[in-house]
């Protein structure tokens, strides 16, 4: 099957709530082996050092919700809200419990009321059409040179889009190819490439790196049209995810591909937990790929790269490391540079703050938390940061050059230049 015949856009697939989720189980309060664990792991511990402020209470918290059917209160509902999803609390817990599955329900489950922007902004990010066709506008926002008036009017703060605004750049206008051929002669095998929805259009820079790295290596890359979004920012909201979900599977699958790869492991994390109760996910799951794991273990042994002498600062998203659990890969690829100095930024195992749309809804605690990142790149003093999250690098890179004179950019990238 070719995949320019595939359009799924208007299919109903049968995907309900009721057959996604499954029955919890929360421990009760006295069931809390109070380790402390989870404490040292988690940002708004960090920020506030408050017991409210942990994973262990907001457990509790979940627990009424999910299982004993009661209400909490208001100041019960801003700790639960301030939770970075980071899932830094996992790896560390002793009763396995999964967390980010128990908050993603929870979310579900309290069904809050959206506000007309946050409708407008989920709309946008299912309907992949109009998307593209609101890029122009934002590229002509930036060209038009009203942004400095705009942002001192006070105008953006009225519309409450002050913080969303500060995050925009350039986007790319130019639609990606439906494939790319390889460039040795001869082809290993076909792998699809998934763009993400915002990042397919303000991370370019990334795919292409990640295009002619796949193809210079021997492999043919698709880049299907129809995919959708991931789903993560639906679901980590409480809202429906099910049919960019079943779109996701159903346009890959049906692709006969050797390998599934995401570039941005907040998509990456999201896509590898697709379980819907068919076959489907069952085909997805093992095709799937982190790019800088399939480039490490697909990397020809006659590739030799530029030499360098870069001092690279390794960030490490929560993604990678909290659900993914590989990045290790980042650094053992870029060993492959010739020269190159890699230093691990400390504290990795705090959130930077990005936390996919918690950036926007709780923009003072997500600040306080970067800042602590940026001081860390300053003591360092590396010629750049790189991770493999295009919100984490987006985020951080919105006060980074400012202040550091350096940015953050995909490993991928730094490879691709010493091609």
């Amino acid at each position: 099957m070719d995949f320019d015949d595939l359009n799924y856009g208007n299919l109903d697939f049968g995907v309900t709530q009721d057959n996604y989720h499954s029955k919890f189980y929360v421990p009760a309060a006295s069931d809390c082996m109070r380790c402390g664990l989870c404490l040292s792991s988690c940002p708004t511990y960090n920020l506030f050092q408050i017991e409210a402020e942990t994973p262990r209470h907001r457990i509790r918290i979940i627990d009424k919700i999910l299982n004993e059917n009661q209400a909490i209160t208001s100041e019960e509902l801003e700790h639960l809200d301030n939770c970075l999803q980071c899932r830094a609390c996992e790896p560390v817990c002793p009763s396995k419990m999964a967390y980010g599955e128990l908050f993603d329900e929870t979310q579900r489950q309290l069904a809050r009321p959206l506000s007309l922007l946050a409708k407008l902004a989920f709309w946008f990010i299912e309907h992949k059409q109009w998307r593209t066709r609101l890029m122009p506008l934002v590229a002509l926002y930036i060209k038009s040179g009203i942004q400095q008036p705009l942002r001192k009017g006070g105008l953006l703060q009225r519309l409450h889009l002050a913080d969303a605004e500060t995050l925009v750049t350039m986007p790319a206008l130019q639609k990606l190819k439906n494939r790319y051929p390889s460039k040795t002669g001869k082809t290993l095998g076909k792998v699809g490439l998934f763009t993400g929805c915002i990042a397919e259009s303000f991370d370019r820079d990334t795919l292409e790196a990640a295009i002619q790295l796949l193809t210079t290596i021997g492999y043919e890359v698709i880049v299907p049209r129809q995919q959708s979004c991931c789903g993560a920012i639906h679901q980590h909201n409480g809202q429906s995810a099910q049919q960019m979900i079943a779109n996701n599977l159903h346009i890959f699958n049906n692709l006969y591909l050797d390998t599934i790869i995401f570039t941005a492991t907040g998509c990456g994390a999201m896509l590898s937990e697709y379980s819907l109760s068919n076959l489907e996910a069952e085909v997805f799951n093992p095709q799937l790929a982190d790019i800088n794991e399939f480039l490490l273990q697909h990397w020809p042994d006659d590739l030799i790269l530029k030499p360098s002498q870069l001092t690279v600062a390794v960030h490490e998203p929560c993604s990678q490391r909290n659900v993914l659990k590989n990045q290790h890969a980042v650094y053992a690829l870029l060993t492959k540079i010739p020269g190159i100095n890699l230093v691990s930024l400390p504290e990795s195992h705090y959130c930077c703050g990005a936390g996919g749309s918690y950036l926007l809804t709780h923009p003072e605690n997500a600040a306080a938390l970067r800042a602590q990142k940026i001081q860390l790149i300053n003591q360092l003093k590396p010629d750049a940061v790189i991770s493999s999250n295009f919100g984490c690098g987006l985020f951080i890179n919105n006060e980074l050059q400012n202040q550091a004179g350096c940015k953050v950019v995909h490993p991928i990238e730094i490879l691709a230049s010493s091609c």
